[in-house]
Formats: structure tokens, C-alpha cells, sequence
């Protein structure tokens, strides 16, 4: 019997060989999973902003972007300091190697747009993207600066502001709700502050010039609208820096009573804000890009926030306080995917995106409403003393020409291009190393020397900024004079 089995066993064990030969088939049944779809592959966009970058509901968006979009892009951020962003962002762009996406300061816009460095953008905006803006957003991205294009859209904006602290008002004498409204009141409040400070080093007044590009053209330059008085005259197309000498005089004066903090032209930007909170310093020039980082280093001391002081009291509002577009938003024409970044263009413009950086103090929007929504003011105290008022206003750019246009030079060598060599004035008068009228007067001559000759070329139409008609106190009211001879005006 057993012999029986064990023959029964043999036989079924060979029939499932010959089976399994005669079909090719395995023996036992083969459960495979389903098939692993191929991995979409990722379109890369590289994006450069001059700020932002290291808040986490930025990166958190960003991420949340990367994860979720259907397109399959991804943001790839493109670290450049922002104490050397200008300089690196036109290397990068000069080599070919720039950004998709990137952060332009408004005065290189012209000269970007000049060069074909920026995609037109006119075929990606519809009615409905363009009615979010205001209309001088429309405007200003539309002037004939921009050869008939649109390159960028100002989707917010940075006002300057003087903020002050009242603790020290109130120790040196002084109405903590009063803050000075005139140089000379700023100087006689910096003095008694630094008297009654004495000793444990506080100081009536600071100028952070160690960031020029920011403090000097927002404290100097900036809020020196308000008075009525610009470098570029827009009614005749020149230049004339004199009218800085009043302001210029106010911070040597105070320099030379010790009531302005040491080391003014080296003095960095965070530096200041820091030794503010600390309660060290008694009013200083401060735009809202500032605002989130002086609440990062969070004020001991009650504080207050004003509009910036006039050369008058008589001056006060001969013109409007300057508002500056906040660096606008551009897309490299030689990004290797154009709708790519594009849609990661719009994504940083759009309502969600600007939304978080409101509701973080980085940026004062003016596009849907943002700022005016119920329950959307963030809960950071004086942020809403920074939002513009009824006596701001954009102007218009002032000529936006290089130093390759300067008679004196003539090195191969890098040179100084743009704001810089007039950054560079300021300071050295301040130091004491130049006379300012001489030199306000000499960096005149020179500024408008590089007008005239660059009038002579292709590129640069000198009418495109004179405004004969132009009003401070309106400044985005005047027509240009190229606009003039375009419609038979002139």
C-alpha cells in the first residue's frame, strides 16, 4: 500500500514537471503588484528675491506650491545676499546665468528692459490679471520707458517712515505724542537726548549709512520729497543735488554735537534697528521692509512712528512723500521654460501668495484689497502706521543711465555703474572729506554730463523724462514731453 502512494506521488510529482516544461510556465502562481508609473519629471524654475526668503510661511508656501501644483514645477531658490544682490543679480544676468524669476530694483528696470534681459509679458495678462492692480501700477508698467511692453506689474509698495523712542523723549523733556517735525526740531531733540543719555550711551539720532543704497536713499533722498525737493528736476531734465545740502548740514551738525550715534558710515542697517530696540537710539529713518526685523529684535521701550521731518514748516507738503514700488517681480527671457515661469511669476503675485506676506509684515500690498480687508491687519502693533497715506505718492523714474556714459571714464576696469558713485558722495561728506556744496555741485555737472551724451545714442530718449507740466504734490498727474510730441502737442 505504501509503495502504491508513494508511486501515485512520483507520477503526479513528473506530470507537473512535463507540464511546467511543456508550457514555459512557472509552477506556483505569480502575484505581481501593478505596474510603477514612470516619475514625472520636474520642471525647475529658479527664482532669486531680494527678501523674503528666509521667513518660514514663505518657504512653507513655496513648498506647499512645489508639492500641489499640476504642472509639475518646481521652485528652486537661488540664494544671493541681499547686501550684494544688485551687484550679483547683473553678473549673473550679464553671463547668462540669471534667474527664471528674480527681483529687479526699479532702477535698473529701464536698462534690463534695454538690454532684453526681461520677457514681455503681454500675451500671459488678460483684462483680469491687470484690473488687480491700481491704476497707476497700470501706468507706470506701461510707460514708454518700457518700449511698449509689460515686464513687470508693482504688485506692493515700501514707504519711509521716522520712528522715534518715546522713553527717551520722556527722559530727555520732551512730548513723547510730538514728535519733531522740522530739521531744526530734529536737531534740538537729538541734542537733549544725547545730554540726558549721557554716560550710558544713548543717542539723539542715527543714520545707518553702512547700508547707503537703503538709508541713504530712503532718509536722504526719499523723505526729502516731502519737502518738496528731488535730485532730478522732472520739469527741466536735470539734475541738481544742491537741494540736499540742508539735510546734509542737519546730520553734520548733530555729528558734531555728539548727538549722533558713532560710526555713521559704517553703521549697517540691522545694526541700527537692533541698537533702536535696545533703547539706545532716539529716532532713526525706518521703511516698512524694516518693520519685521525691528519686531524680530522686539523694543523694550514704547515707540512711536511719524512722517519724515521737512527742511520747513513752511515746506511741509510741497510735495508728495516718495513711495517706492517694492523690488517688482520679472521673468528672464531666457528662461529655458517661458509658461513655466510665468505660472510661477503669477503664483508670487497672486492674492494667497501676497496675503502671507502681508499678514507678515513683508510687504504692503496694493493689489485686491488686501490692506483694507476686515480682520486681515496683522497683529503687530505699528505696521498699520507705515501704510501710505493721502500725502504719498509714486513718481516717475528719473533717467536711468549707467556710468559707461561718464566722459571721465575710460578704464577697462569694473566701475562704479548706477546710484552708487552719488551713495559714495553723500558719504564722503558726511566723513568730512568733501565740501558739500562742492561736491553736491561737481556729482551735478558730472550726472548731468552722462545725460548729454547719452541723448546722443539710440537707446536713451532724454524727453521721455521731462515733465514741463509736472507737480510735485501730483507727481504722477504730468504728461512727458515724448508724450507731448508723440500726440502733436509740442
Amino acid at each position: 500500500m505504501k509503495r502504491l502512494l508513494f508511486y501515485i506521488i512520483g507520477l503526479s510529482l513528473c506530470g507537473l514537471i512535463v507540464y511546467a516544461l511543456a508550457y514555459d510556465r512557472p509552477l506556483l502562481v505569480e502575484f505581481s503588484p501593478e505596474p510603477v508609473p514612470k516619475a514625472v519629471p520636474r520642471i525647475q524654475v529658479r527664482i532669486a528675491l531680494n527678501d523674503w526668503t528666509e521667513n518660514l510661511e514663505v518657504k512653507n508656501a513655496i513648498r506647499q506650491f512645489n508639492e500641489s501644483n499640476p504642472d509639475h514645477i518646481e521652485i528652486v531658490m537661488v540664494n544671493l545676499s541681499a547686501d550684494t544682490y544688485n551687484d550679483m543679480l547683473n553678473m549673473l544676468m550679464t553671463s547668462g546665468q540669471g534667474p527664471d524669476v528674480f527681483s529687479v530694483d526699479n532702477g535698473w528696470l529701464a536698462t534690463y528692459v534695454n538690454k532684453g534681459y526681461l520677457t514681455n509679458l503681454n500675451a500671459y495678462l488678460g483684462p483680469a490679471d491687470l484690473n488687480r492692480f491700481p491704476e497707476w501700477a497700470r501706468d507706470y508698467a506701461h510707460s514708454s520707458l518700457f518700449k511698449g511692453g509689460v515686464y513687470f506689474m508693482p504688485s506692493s509698495i515700501e514707504t519711509v517712515r521716522l520712528i522715534y523712542n518715546k522713553q527717551l523723549f520722556r527722559s530727555a523733556g520732551l512730548d513723547p505724542e510730538q514728535p519733531p517735525v522740522t530739521f531744526a526740531e530734529v536737531k534740538q531733540a537729538a541734542a537733549r537726548i544725547s545730554r540726558a543719555g549721557v554716560g550710558v550711551n544713548k543717542y539723539g539720532f542715527a543714520l545707518a549709512a553702512g547700508d547707503s543704497q537703503d538709508s541713504l536713499q530712503t532718509g536722504l533722498e526719499m523723505s526729502n520729497t516731502y519737502s518738496g525737493v528731488y535730485l532730478y528736476n522732472y520739469r527741466t531734465g536735470r539734475y541738481d543735488l544742491s537741494v540736499y545740502a540742508p539735510w546734509l548740514q542737519l546730520l553734520l551738525d548733530m555729528k558734531a554735537e555728539s548727538s549722533l550715534y558713532p560710526g555713521e558710515t559704517l553703521l549697517k542697517r540691522d545694526s541700527a534697528l537692533r541698537q533702536f530696540a535696545d533703547g539706545n537710539i532716539g529716532m532713526m529713518y525706518a521703511t516698512s521692509k524694516d518693520y519685521v526685523k525691528l519686531q524680530e529684535y522686539m523694543p523694550k521701550d514704547d515707540w512711536g512712528v511719524a512722517l519724515p521731518p521737512v527742511t520747513s514748516a513752511a515746506s511741509r507738503g510741497s510735495g508728495a512723500l516718495m513711495v517706492i514700488p517694492h523690488s517688482p517681480l520679472a521673468v528672464n527671457s531666457s528662461a529655458p521654460d517661458q509658461e513655466a515661469a510665468v505660472k510661477v511669476w503669477k503664483f508670487l503675485q497672486s492674492e494667497a501668495f501676497l496675503n502671507i506676506l502681508f499678514q507678515q509684515a513683508l510687504a504692503l500690498p496694493v493689489v485686491d484689497g488686501i490692506t483694507e480687508l476686515p480682520g486681515q491687519v496683522p497683529g503687530l502693533g505699528h505696521f498699520k502706521e507705515f501704510y501710505p497715506t493721502a500725502e504719498e505718492s509714486i513718481y516717475p523714474l528719473p533717467p536711468q543711465i549707467m556710468d559707461q556714459y561718464d566722459p571721465n571714464t575710460v578704464s577697462v576696469e569694473p566701475r562704479d555703474s548706477g546710484d552708487r558713485p552719488r551713495m559714495q558722495l553723500y558719504l564722503q561728506i558726511l566723513s568730512g572729506g568733501v565740501n558739500a556744496g562742492e561736491g553736491l555741485r561737481a556729482e551735478s555737472d558730472r550726472l548731468n554730463q552722462m545725460l548729454d551724451i547719452a541723448a546722443t545714442g539710440y537707446s536713451f530718449k532724454h524727453e521721455e523724462y521731462i515733465y514741463p507740466d509736472f507737480n510735485p504734490r501730483a507727481p504722477l498727474k504730468a504728461e512727458s514731453l515724448e508724450s507731448r510730441l508723440n500726440s502733436g502737442q509740442e
